[in-house]
């Protein structure tokens, strides 16, 4: 309006004109609920005038502000170098830092999730066999498995580093998505074995005294906790009883799921 109104003889033209013939008949509106990542595929796809006019925020329908393209593309860079900062190099998942800033969210917001430590069952050996490159394929395996069984809306995947993951599921069903991620999991890993190898459950080599030595297959474990509001205060709490949950998933033959059993109090946080 300023822009216009400054020019030479707009005051005269349409000083006393009504101000609607300056408005957007058909401007952006977005929900105050809308994701950054909802919002930029709006913006982008709307007309390109609004890279200039920006978006009105409303909350059901009730005007609460408005919002510039500009400050979407900050806060969008911003995002996206801290992601960068923090991600596994190998998989490009985020590590611990957004793992734990993401779990404590939840937990502060008061939100039930189910939080699921992975772990790769017999890798350290296949790993010294068949070399850190092939190595770095089964973690690339584990990734795209466990990504695949998340709904990219809901949940969150981390990679805490070599081939440990954290899935944080607010998915209802995250029980059968984790048995899904097992499934493709034990049907994929097969490809880095032979059918000798896969007909005898491992394979034999001589270790480092030079004696014959069987090593199962590969095999994914992941233990799961559901976290009810109240049950954990912060993300330390909740990665010792997810480390306690993973190694009875471990103790478990071939790709398995243990899901807790264990009652957490919501004021002392331990153990019964």
């Amino acid at each position: 309006m300023l822009g216009n109104m400054s020019r030479s003889y707009r005051h005269e033209l349409y000083g006393r004109k009504p101000c609607t013939r300056f408005m957007d008949a058909a401007p952006l509106v977005v929900d105050i609920g809308v994701t950054l990542s909802e919002l930029t595929d709006v913006v982008v796809g709307a007309d390109p005038r609004h890279l200039i006019s920006g978006f009105v925020i409303t909350d059901h329908e009730r005007y609460v502000g408005m919002g510039s393209v500009q400050d979407l593309v900050r806060v969008v860079t911003e995002m996206q170098m801290q992601a960068a900062k923090y991600s596994n190099p190998l998989t490009q998942l985020p590590g611990n830092v957004p793992i734990n800033q993401h779990i404590d969210n939840l937990l502060e917001a008061g939100e039930a999730c189910c939080i699921a430590y992975c772990d790769l069952d017999h890798f350290k050996p296949f790993n010294d066999v068949y070399g850190y490159a092939m190595g770095d394929e089964v973690i690339r395996l584990t990734a795209r498995v466990l990504t695949g069984s998340c709904d990219a809306e809901l949940d969150f995947i981390g990679h805490i580093g070599g081939d440990d993951f954290v899935l944080i599921m607010r998915s209802e069903d995250w029980e059968a998505r984790c048995n899904r991620a097992l499934a493709n999991f034990g049907a994929e890993i097969l490809k880095f074995f032979s059918s000798d190898d896969i007909e005898r459950g491992g394979y034999i080599t001589e270790n480092r005294k030079g004696e014959m030595e069987f090593h199962r297959l590969t095999a994914l474990s992941i233990g799961a906790i559901d976290v009810k509001p109240g049950m954990f205060r912060n993300h330390l709490q909740v990665s010792i009883a997810a480390a306690e949950v993973k190694k009875r998933a471990k103790a478990i033959h071939g790709n398995s799921l243990y899901i807790n059993q264990r009652l957490y109090t919501s004021e002392a946080n331990t153990a019964r």
